[in-house]
């Protein structure tokens, strides 16, 4: 009778300790591996800074790292973020990466790196230059999904399992008011559709597949300036029409990348968590 005892323990132990192994638990907050992809300045760099603050392993990418003197600095402050040079543009670049890494498991994988109209220069139609919207749908499209593709063996083999590709409200087609830089709304539209489709093909991975808007987040913390010639003109008339998210902001989507789950890849969440239309 004993003997019959202990083996239905024994049995009862292995098959839960099957089962822990085979499906991870992640407590919320708990610090993972991150990848931020264009960390070099802006959203990517203040990833980055908000992530290693929080105690997470950060592999900070930058197209020429010798020049990010920002992120030079966080990597002295965090002795867990490294920096690694990547042109998301540069497909074997990429995979070349992702060979490096090979058994790393990246819990969040956080794409970043793009071409924002806003920054460099808006383009109008009368006539769009093919040139032009071709290298807009390059960077902001193609690459993320390439990087999505390279690193899917890792953030599979990670925890929290989570893909998140930073979009625009300019990328909502049910938000159209204004012509102004079609090409750049059309790539954030086009990488909605491709995020969302590949959010089909590996959640039975287990895999979330998120889009976000993080908006213009004020990186610098210009709102807290009381003389506006001290701001660059780039950002004088959002900060006019209060547009910029809060510096903040960076924080607030670390937390909505941490609550959402495989369950929400059909959703296109604002940095605030505001759900917005396709």
């Amino acid at each position: 009778m004993m003997r019959h005892l202990l083996a239905a323990f024994s049995f009862v132990c292995a098959a839960v300790l099957l089962f822990a192994g085979q499906v991870p638990v992640h407590a919320a907050g708990k610090p993972g591996t991150v990848l931020v992809t264009g960390a070099s300045q802006g959203h990517g760099l203040a990833f980055a800074e908000d992530f290693a603050a929080r105690g997470w392993r950060v592999i900070a990418t930058a197209r020429t790292p010798a020049k990010a003197d920002e992120l030079q600095a966080l990597a002295k402050k965090y002795p867990k973020l490294t920096i690694e040079k990547l042109d998301i543009t540069n497909f074997k670049q990429v995979d070349a990466l992702a060979a490096k890494h090979k058994g790393t498991p990246i819990d969040v994988l956080n794409l970043n790196g793009a071409i924002n109209s806003f920054r460099v220069g808006v383009e109008a139609f009368g006539p769009l230059d093919p040139a032009r919207l071709n290298e807009i749908l390059t960077t902001n499209v193609t690459a993320q999904l390439h990087l999505a593709e390279a690193f899917l063996e890792h953030v599979a083999a990670s925890d929290q399992k989570k893909i998140v590709a930073m979009s625009a409200v300019g990328g909502s087609i049910t938000n159209v008011k204004s012509t102004t830089a079609p090409a750049y709304r059309a790539s954030k539209a086009a990488l909605n559709m491709i995020m969302r489709a590949y959010g089909e093909q590996v959640k039975a991975r287990g895999v979330a597949v998120l889009v976000i808007a993080p908006g213009t987040v004020d990186v610098h913390n210009y709102m807290a300036l009381t003389d506006i010639s001290q701001v660059p003109e780039r950002y004088r008339r959002q900060i006019e029409l209060r547009v910029l998210a809060p510096r903040s902001a960076i924080g607030n989507m670390i937390d909505l990348i941490d609550k959402l789950s495989v369950s929400d890849i059909d959703k296109f969440h604002q940095w605030d968590g505001k759900v917005l239309p396709w």
